[in-house]
């Protein structure tokens, strides 16, 4: 017995010594999943956080990028729709379905990269994440279409707004909670409503609805801050006042040199860029600047600096906004032990917007001049009901020290901050990860933490490959896979290979061309090597038009002309003038505008459907149209005149077609030239934007009155 008692002795204490040998990493328990929070702030620019150099409080964002890590050439697709769709799906926008914009009237000519939804041969970040064992929470803007909206793309509970861009954020009435059965669990009373906050507060709801289950969660939190209208309560825009009255020189520079102190600015490869342009539009949404740099802050008088110093105020609160959020849900997480294995992600979704000129627009319909208020009216501004934009100036210290804005596909347009915070799987790093990325990384980033597959079968269909690539080795200080990044937004397009980018811009007033830039040695755009390099130019050239056809692009290039031809940005007057158009134009399927003047009550348009030549007049919103019946290919030469009593079309210098004109253009378009698209609202009788599928190799336009020529081109 006691030979016994001493073999269970032993025994017992061998097998306690071997549970305290560790276990060998390849026999280790799997990581717990971590849960994941992804915040996107709408039009917020590159340097607008502390943490990137701005002015603005953020001292939360900036706590989150001070124990985590912070990238420097994130890049998003320059507008809110086609960038959301790319966060979405880890694809390229055309791939998931918002080329440019949400529609519910798809140009089929297009193809399905202009859907103005998402595809159904793509999946969500959802739709990968929860058989990956996860619930899905969304709050806050969508816009990627309501009928494919959050919770038909995989998310368990939603509250935030499906239609449109953006709204009044006083508007109790127009969010929405879904799925329909279930109710708001938070419900102010309509005079304490503000968007910003009750979206901070639906985040915190959700999470916690998230803790109460035995999953790993997944929040996507989608502000509508900082896009216009910008509003915020007048007590939260007082602080800024005094900073913002400084003007947008002087900050600036003072943003360019913290952002050299902070590590952002590498050395001498960062220039603080001239004053952006103004993009051409009507004289009255450009405020007078069309084509212009941006004014000097010192030019403009007293009245005008309060007004605009005030807007630019009001924006600012709308980020503190969402850095209060962001402070609430740290905290929570925190008191809640989650802090720890919970993965959170900060970006914006495009570069700070310059719409409309440097003064903003004013208004709901931002139609005519800008109102001017001044006195006890600078309060109002940003008030409930208000609609104002801050304007192109302010937006350029947004983006600073980047060329251009939101729209456009220079650094400026398609640059975002980018911070990622996770103590249990991201080490702190004190530096800079200058690696070039993209939002369609995102999707893959989170697939690679969560353990989560990528399907090729989803709901019975057949699902693209993903493009994206997962951004944890770069986090890790290791290298990411060699690639091609390539960018298009309704005429703007670019591609960057390694430090190489070429960009092609849009709406300026001087000669369009694609420009060449190397930008590790010139990181703002500041120094074009095309004329230097030819032969890397159009290899570039070739490989977007490559990237572009294979992810779906529908694009124009217009090369310049070799004879006296249209300046794609100057309108010629062409009330009561006779009109004489030519063209030619290539392609292999030609589709949409060659030349376009005017809008949906007055114009004309030289264009193609499905092939076949038109030329379509509109007179008092009634268009008159003449259409060959040839389907043309290849080069093809096109001539169009419309007299007092005559329309004419004809194609590769053939017998013209002939019909009764509805008259001359009565009177000057609101609407300006457009060329290789139409711009704003259509000329003819198509949906707009309606861009060329071919090239436009020259075109010219003259105006005619008794015979004589008035303007040409």
């Amino acid at each position: 017995m006691n030979w016994l008692l001493s073999f269970r002795t032993r025994l017992l204490l061998l097998l306690a010594f071997v549970a305290m040998i560790p276990v060998s990493s390849h026999a280790a328990e799997k990581p717990k999943q971590p849960n994941i929070i992804l915040i996107l702030a709408d039009d917020l620019g590159f340097s607008d956080l502390g943490c990137y150099g701005g002015e603005i409080s953020t001292p939360h964002i900036d706590a989150l990028a001070a124990d985590g890590v912070k990238f420097t050439q994130v890049y998003n697709s320059a507008r809110c729709c086609p960038s959301r769709a790319s966060l979405m799906t880890g694809l390229y926008p055309t791939q998931a379905g918002i080329g440019d914009f949400t529609t519910n009237k798809p140009d089929k000519n297009r193809g399905q990269g202009y859907l103005g939804r998402l595809r159904d041969d793509c999946v969500t970040i959802a739709e990968v994440l929860k058989p990956a064992g996860y619930g899905c929470y969304y709050v806050g803007k969508w816009h990627m279409h309501p009928d494919t909206g959050p919770i038909k793309r995989g998310f368990d509970e939603f509250y935030g707004y499906t239609r449109d861009h953006s709204h009044d954020q006083y508007d109790a009435d127009y969010y929405i909670r879904l799925p329909e059965a279930h109710p708001k669990e938070i419900d102010p009373p309509v005079d304490e409503f503000y968007a910003t906050d009750e979206f901070n507060q639906y985040a915190l709801e959700f999470i916690r609805q998230g803790q109460q289950t035995d999953k790993p969660w997944f929040l996507f939190l989608g502000h509508s801050s900082p896009h216009f209208p910008v509003q915020a309560p007048a007590e939260r825009a007082d602080k800024y006042d005094a900073i913002y009255q400084r003007g947008w020189d002087v900050l600036r520079t003072a943003r360019y040199e913290r952002m050299k102190k902070l590590g952002i600015i590498d050395g001498d490869r960062w220039s603080l860029t001239p004053r952006s342009m103004v993009p051409v539009d009507r004289d009255d949404i450009a405020n007078g600047f069309p084509g212009d740099e941006n004014p000097a802050w010192d030019s403009l008088d007293a009245d005008r600096q309060a007004d605009l110093a005030r807007r630019m105020a009001v924006f600012a609160a709308m980020v503190e906004g969402v850095d209060t959020g962001v402070g609430q849900i740290v905290d929570h997480l925190q008191q809640t032990d989650d802090l720890h294995n919970t993965l959170i992600l900060f970006l914006s979704d495009n570069g700070a917007c310059y719409e409309w000129g440097p003064f903003g627009f004013d208004g709901v319909s931002r139609r005519g001049e800008t109102i001017l208020r001044t006195g006890d009216e600078l309060r109002e501004i940003g008030g409930r009901g208000t609609h104002q934009s801050y304007g192109s100036a302010w937006a350029n210290l947004g983006n600073t020290p980047l060329r251009m804005y939101k729209h456009f596909t220079n650094e400026g347009g398609i640059n975002t901050p980018f911070i990622a915070h996770w103590p249990a799987g991201i080490q702190k790093r004190d530096d800079w990860i200058r690696q070039p990325a993209h939002l369609m990384d995102v999707l893959p980033t989170l697939m690679d933490v969560a353990g989560a597959q990528y399907p090729q079968q989803f709901d019975g269909r057949s699902i693209q490959p993903t493009e994206g690539t997962s951004l944890m080795p770069a986090i890790r200080g290791e290298q990411l896979p060699e690639r091609i990044i390539g960018f298009d937004h309704q005429a703007a397009h670019a591609l960057r290979d390694g430090d190489w980018k070429i960009v092609f811009g849009k709406r300026m007033p001087y000669e369009l061309k694609w420009e060449l830039y190397n930008l590790a040695d010139d990181r703002c755009e500041t120094n074009d090597l095309a004329a230097k390099h030819p032969e890397r130019l159009e290899s570039m050239i070739e490989a977007w038009e490559t990237w572009a056809n294979r992810v779906g692009v529908t694009w124009t290039t217009v090369v310049p002309p070799n004879e006296v031809s249209a300046d794609a940005v100057d309108s010629p007057p062409i009330a009561n003038q006779e009109l004489k158009l030519n063209a030619d134009v290539r392609g292999a399927s030609l589709h949409g505008v060659v030349i376009a003047q005017g809008g949906n009550q007055h114009g004309y348009a030289l264009h193609f459907v499905d092939g076949r030549p038109a030329f379509d007049v509109r007179v008092n919103g009634q268009v008159q149209r003449l259409i060959s019946d040839q389907n043309v290919s290849g080069r093809v030469r096109l001539e169009a005149t419309l007299t007092a009593d005559t329309m004419t079309l004809a194609v590769n210098r053939g017998e013209p077609l002939k019909t009764t004109s509805p008259g001359l253009i009565p009177v000057q378009p609101v609407d300006g030239l457009s060329i290789g698209f139409d711009h704003r609202s259509a000329a003819g009788d198509y949906q707009s934007p309606n861009p060329l599928s071919g090239e436009l190799i020259k075109h010219s336009i003259a105006t005619y009155k008794a015979n004589s020529i008035l303007t040409k081109e």
